[in-house]
């Protein structure tokens, strides 16, 4: 596509020419330009924003006429909605300083062209100097259903396209715009172009592209990398796991470091602050390098060449550790200056070096043609960045690398190997299914390529998306989504299952903001207690504007609440106890930052308030800060707020890091990663200039006090009367002061003997403590926490002692884990059971825990927001957790269902808590699609107790008390629920009919425990639809009596060899498998070719009449095994006992599924399922048979219709059971059915019994019956079409669930 024509031909000539390369047909409009007062004639504004518009073309009307080739509607005489897409061409002036316009400029003009023309959507073509922009706005429906047309949504934006020379990743997209004009995917009407156009603009799938492409790549890298002071034959002992599992996951860590770091770098280079050169092959091999060896040949010279690791080593780490680490030139406060290491001794001979250890000098330097070179042109762009990201890990003192940054690795008997191939590569095919766990093609062949070529493919932005716009680029946001699921391939709590994931978990924007709004809001409301006597409605909606991303002002009268708000946010404490790689710590920062933007435009009260917290904090610090350290600190303010240097948001975002934004996570590469996303929304608000002192970047701040890495569910024991006394209080106050002086700091020596004060102070509180009675284990604890360790984490977190937080935190936000505590044989139950959670239960989940120790982070009417998994509402084990509930406050509650993760099946909800005595006011909703969350919403008040939580409406509520006022709970009845038989590995146990024959041949008595079994397509409704699969039924140390023996017995194995050699050799092949099963038990308790469990206590049950269900279901489906033919396996349950035709009947009616769904099971399994687990059956009221009319008689009908009988007869059936559950308020709507079925069927059975009648007799009767209730005239049928009209309240819930 060839936009040179931009600077060649007119605007509207080049747009023409655009749209006609695009294949799109397009009916023109306008040849002459307007302005934008004249176009936007209701939504122009008179500010900086629209002041850039200069020329506006209307250049045309996309829309099915125009495919068709005729002649659009006049966009004057368009007053409702209609099919087409408007497009605008706006050329803009020239920003001061030559600056582009920026995101959220080009996007406030988009949204006033869409509200201008509300009826259709618009997509708006900028010119600006040499660069072009795309901006396609979402068009979302009114919720009231009286607004016409469609209201602007997000704004996605294809933005600064150089017109001569297109990024590659501009190129790319602006390809896929072009429409297909042919085939499957033909564009030809406005829908289509609509939807293909939404799909090229979608960030999600740029997203998931660049994801699949780059885990590739890792999955890849990890095969071919050899990292320092990897794990060894000890460790793995001591751990007792696979040496290669660990040395997996220690070249996973250091891959993921490695990328960490050269992400940050590349979105950097978006501020033009890195040489392009520096990843550019030709000029590296031209100008540059001496060899660099982009080939992957295995066994040829490029392989030996390879080891050297050219690029990663004289490119990468000297940039990363010598060059952004490190001043261009010393100044008064740090003598460091950039330069080569001198490998000569003071004698002149060549050695280790006078400059060994010292790790901000570059090395390498045999690689370089000129060495100068390389260092002028580094030091012409890169500016010294600071931050901790950069600071080299290794320990040369005492030989402990990590990053291998050497010219003398073999000293040290390491290795380090990053071949070049893995950043410039061309793309070629591997093998990754072992590596990644996945067995297809697209893993088997993979493609793979350089990591550098990879990154050059796509554009970047360096500012984060927000909910109402984004770049349709990858924006650091990316970083979380890409490293949560690396991170997850190596955990072993979660690899096992993470590395099929795609990005699932990590917590969508939209849902971020909300919980972030949510939590602010509550925050503000119990922090001033002051309003101005607005009242709790008009304060809750005001508080909502101030938090939303439009442009009203709240507050705007009251200039000293505005102030209070702002004093509020400076001291408001903020916690993600499981920040990952820190979705909401930065979702917090930008809603922060947004308040202060909207409340104090200039940054002037902000500014006064950062002053007088620094003067109170000096008084404090009185005694150990001398006059120059309190001078510098006020330097440090005024440079912040320096508008020539920064944006304004910079001093916001620096002084909300410093004081109110913590996170911590149990891997520490996760708050790396959380940290590097800080970084980087720093440095995007600072203005670059070359004639400045380091480019006039300020060097970053030093995290490592904001983001721990540590375990939060594990405290420690402490009497809080012991941190109380003044010694320790002052010794507090100076380690808070010394933190605070370290999170400036600059020079790798001042950390250092700063850390070490940090240290000192640290050992004396301990010591101090200790002394007053902190027992001695607790004591060495605390004193042994480094938190300038980037390696470790805490096996214990205390936000007192790490973050100086004593009174708790304002707000504890977040997404815990989901992990089952008995998983792993039960690890996590044995480590957190001694912990003393109330809401512990072996058979619950760790996020029950994080809520419980949320809570108790939190300061008195702190607030907690998370989002988890819903199953604590319904589930037995979040019976503990309802309770603990029930002590506090909970606030809001929002169930989501699923799809919240794009691929994860897990149901979810938002809870907001508040730390305080239980006001019984918990608001619920249902919403069924989480974008929802910002539209008004009908909440339900709902009762707080350990019993199960539902969400329910009055109406819906109303439903659950009358059934309950008719029936018996089914825990009353005469019935028992058992489980199927748990084989470990059905493909074992199940056979064929030909594979039974053939071992009957060999034993007759083989035919004892060869069983029918029932797989889940096989149960249906009502009927049993089996596939004629058989069960080896091997109980626990056959062929022996399984209670004359305990333990595996090799007996049994002898003896089960002996007597039936064709199975056990069946059996034989699986081996592998089958010992593989609960390796706790398998050939412990049990043998290996003995099923996991078979029923020991009930095994009889499977020979009884009973009904078979399946546990996880889209739709009712138990089916009658009348003679106790069938065995099942462990996905489906059996149920014996009486009255079993006629629960049949109730259990396959449309009441009984939306009973469990909605009131008594564990709420929806994906879109549309439930899970039938028999937990949740006791407390389903049945009610019991009536003498009106018989439930069974129907369950003989569905068993015996043909299938194109069953609707007519289930619905008939339904209505029944509707009837017996509700019959007067079905007779007071004209409803009601059971006279009218009676009379059907007592014309057609004439005094019969059904179950007398010889089959071709029920077939006549089934074909009466069902003629009767297919006929138009038929009440029965037309009483039933009167369901939901005549009961919206009541049967159009159920029917419509």
């Amino acid at each position: 596509m060839k936009l040179q024509i931009f600077n060649q031909v007119n605007f509207l000539q080049a747009l023409k020419a655009l749209f006609k390369d695009l294949k799109v047909p397009m009916n023109y409009v306008a040849d002459e330009p307007t302005t934008a007062k004249e176009i936007l004639k209701d939504t122009y504004k008179g500010n900086d924003t629209f002041q850039l518009m200069d020329d506006v073309y209307f250049v045309g009307m996309v829309d099915d006429a125009a495919f068709e080739g005729n002649k659009s509607l006049d966009s004057e005489k368009i007053k409702s909605d209609y099919d087409g897409i408007l497009i605008f061409g706006v050329t803009l002036k020239n920003r001061p300083n030559g600056l582009l316009p920026t995101r959220s400029q080009l996007a406030e003009i988009s949204r006033a062209f869409n509200r201008e023309f509300y009826y259709t959507p618009v997509v708006v073509v900028f010119k600006y100097g040499n660069y072009l922009a795309f901006a396609n706005t979402e068009r979302l429906k009114y919720k009231q259903e009286w607004r016409e047309g469609e209201k602007a949504g997000k704004v996605s934006l294809l933005r600064d396209i150089h017109i001569e020379k297109p990024h590659s990743g501009h190129e790319r997209i602006l390809a896929e715009l072009q429409i297909p004009t042919s085939g499957k995917k033909q564009v030809d009407s406005f829908s289509k172009l609509y939807t293909y156009w939404q799909e090229v603009f979608s960030v999600s799938l740029l997203n998931k592209k660049f994801y699949q492409e780059l885990s590739n790549w890792y999955f890849w890298a990890t095969q071919h990398v050899t990292f320092p002071g990897g794990p060894t034959i000890a460790d793995a002992h001591q751990k007792n796991v696979k040496l290669e599992d660990l040395l997996q996951e220690h070249r996973a860590t250091n891959v993921i470091r490695m990328l960490t770091r050269l992400l940050f770098v590349w979105f950097i280079k978006e501020k033009k602050l890195i040489p392009e050169e520096l990843f550019e092959l030709d000029a590296l091999q031209k100008d540059i390098l001496k060899e660099i060896e982009p080939f992957n040949q295995v066994g040829t010279l490029y392989s030996e060449r390879n080891k050297e690791s050219i690029y990663y080593k004289a490119i990468l780490q000297n940039l990363f550790f010598a060059t952004l680490n490190c001043p261009i030139e010393a100044d008064g406060l740090d003598k460091r200056s950039r330069g080569f290491r001198d490998l000569k001794t003071k004698t002149g001979n060549e050695a280790r070096g006078k400059h060994q250890g010292i790790d901000y000098l570059l090395r390498y330097k045999e690689y370089f043609k000129n060495p100068e070179a390389f260092l002028s042109l580094v030091n012409s762009k890169v500016p010294f960045l600071n931050g901790g990201l950069f600071e080299c890990l290794d320990d040369k003192t005492n030989k402990k690398l990590i990053d291998g940054y050497s010219d003398n690795l073999k000293g040290y008997g390491e290795q380090l190997i990053v071949p070049d191939y893995l950043f410039f590569g061309v793309e070629e095919e591997t093998d990754l299914s072992d590596i990644v766990g996945i067995k297809d093609k697209k893993y088997k062949q993979a493609a793979v390529k350089g990591l550098i070529n990879i990154l050059k493919s796509y554009k970047f932005t360096i500012t984060e998306n927000t909910p109402i716009e984004e770049d349709v680029a990858l924006d650091p946001e990316l970083l979380g989504k890409v490293f949560e699921n690396l991170l997850a391939s190596y955990n072993p709590e979660t690899k096992t299952t993470a590395r099929k994931q795609t990005g699932s978990f990590y917590t969508p924007r939209e849902i971020v903001n909300y919980m972030v709004d949510e939590s602010l809001i509550a925050y503000l409301k119990n922090a001033i207690k002051d309003w101005g006597g607005l009242d709790d409605e008009t304060l809750d909606k005001e508080l909502h504007v101030l938090t939303s991303f439009d442009n009203k002002v709240p507050f705007a009268e009251n200039p000293k609440l505005q102030k209070e708000i702002i004093t509020a946010l400076s001291t408001c404490t903020i916690l993600d106890p499981a920040c990952g790689s820190g979705a909401f710590p930065m979702g917090i920062l930008q809603k922060m930052v947004h308040i202060l933007q909207k409340l104090d435009p200039d940054n002037k009260v902000w500014k006064e308030v950062q002053l007088e917290k620094a003067e109170q904090d000096s008084k404090a610090a009185f005694e150990i800060e001398d006059k120059q350290a309190r001078e510098e600190r006020l330097l440090e303010i005024n440079e912040a707020f320096d508008q020539s240097i920064n944006d304004p948001d910079y001093a916001r975002k620096l002084f909300l890091i410093e004081n109110c934004i913590y996170g911590v996570d149990i891997q520490p590469i996760a708050t790396q990663i959380s940290k590097l996303r800080f970084f980087i929304s720093l440095v995007v608000e600072q203005k670059v200039n070359a004639e400045k002192n380091n480019f006039g970047i300020r060097p970053l701040p030093n995290l490592e006090t904001k983001f721990v890495a540590a375990n939060t569910l594990i405290g420690i024991k402490k009497d809080g009367g012991l941190f109380e006394t003044d010694e320790v209080k002052k010794l507090e106050n100076e380690l808070k002061i010394v933190r605070h002086k370290i999170f400036s700091l600059k020079s790798k020596e001042r950390k250092i003997a700063w850390r070490e004060k940090d240290k000192e102070l640290r050992e004396k509180l301990s010591t101090v403590l200790k002394n007053q009675g902190l027992p001695l284990d607790t004591a060495e604890k605390l004193a042994g926490w480094d938190p300038y360790d980037q390696n470790a984490s805490s096996p214990f977190f205390d936000s007192e002692w790490m973050f100086g937080i004593k009174e708790g935190f304002d707000v504890v936000i977040g997404n815990p884990p989901y992990v089952q505590l008995q998983a792993n044989g039960g690890d996590l139950a044995n480590i957190y059971e001694k912990q003393g959670y109330e809401t512990f239960t072996r058979t619950g989940d760790i996020y029950a825990l994080f809520y419980e120790n949320g809570i108790k982070l939190l300061g008195r009417n702190g607030v907690l927001s998370f989002i988890t998994s819903n199953k604590w509402m319904r589930a037995a084990y979040g019976e503990k957790l309802r309770a603990y509930f029930a002590k506090k406050n909970p606030i809001l509650l929002i169930d989501l269902g699923p799809n919240v993760f794009e691929t994860a099946t897990v149901d979810t909800n938002i809870i907001l808590i508040q730390n305080a005595k239980s006001q019984n006011c918990l608001l619920g909703i249902t919403l069924h699609n989480h974008k929802d969350l910002n539209s008004k919403k009908e909440y339900s008040a709902m009762n707080v107790s350990s019993e199960t939580w539902t969400i329910l409406t009055p109406e819906i509520l109303e439903i659950k008390r009358n059934i309950e006022n008719i029936g018996t709970p089914l825990k009353d009845w005469n019935i028992s629920i058992y489980r199927g038989i748990t084989s470990g590995f059905n493909d074992a146990f199940e056979i064929t009919e030909n594979k039974k024959e053939e071992f009957i041949r060999e034993n007759e008595k083989t035919s004892l425990f060869i069983k029918p079994v029932l797989r889940g397509k096989d149960i249906g409704k009502y009927k049993i639809n089996w596939s004629g699969k058989y069960l080896l039924y091997i109980p626990w140390h056959f062929p022996l009596d399984p209670n004359s023996v305990t333990g595996a017995s090799s007996i049994a194995e002898k003896q089960f060899l002996t007597k039936y050699p064709s199975i056990y050799n069946h059996l034989l092949k699986f081996k592998n498998e089958l010992s593989s099963r609960n390796q706790s038990e398998t050939g412990k308790r049990y043998e290996w070719y003995a099923l996991q469990r078979f029923g020991s206590n009930f095994s009889a049950e499977f020979d009884k009449q009973k009904i078979i269900y399946q546990e996880m279901v889209q739709s009712p489906s138990f089916s009658f095994d009348k003679n106790g033919d069938y065995y099942c396996f462990d996905t489906a349950r059996i149920i014996t006992g009486e009255n079993l035709k006629h629960l049949l009947a109730i259990f396959n009616s449309k009441l009984f599924f939306f009973s469990v769904k909605v009131f008594y099971g564990g709420g929806a399994l994906g879109a549309n399922g439930v899970r039938m687990k028999h937990t949740f059956f006791d407390k389903f009221p049945a009610i019991r048979p009536s003498s009106k009319i018989s439930l069974d008689f129907f369950t003989d009908l569905n068993i015996n219709c043909k299938a194109i009988q069953s609707n007519i007869i289930s619905d008939i059936t339904d209505a029944l059971v509707f009837n017996l559950y509700f019959p007067d308020h079905m007779k007071e709507r004209g409803i009601d059915v059971l006279e009218f079925v009676d009379r059907d069927i007592n014309e057609v059975m004439k005094g019969r019994e059904f179950e007398k009648l010889s089959d071709a007799e029920k077939e006549l009767v089934i074909e009466a019956l069902h003629d009767k209730w297919s006929h138009p005239d038929n009440e029965v049928r037309n009483r039933i079409k009167l369901f939901a009209v005549r009961s919206p309240e009541i049967l159009k819930p159920i029917l419509e669930s």
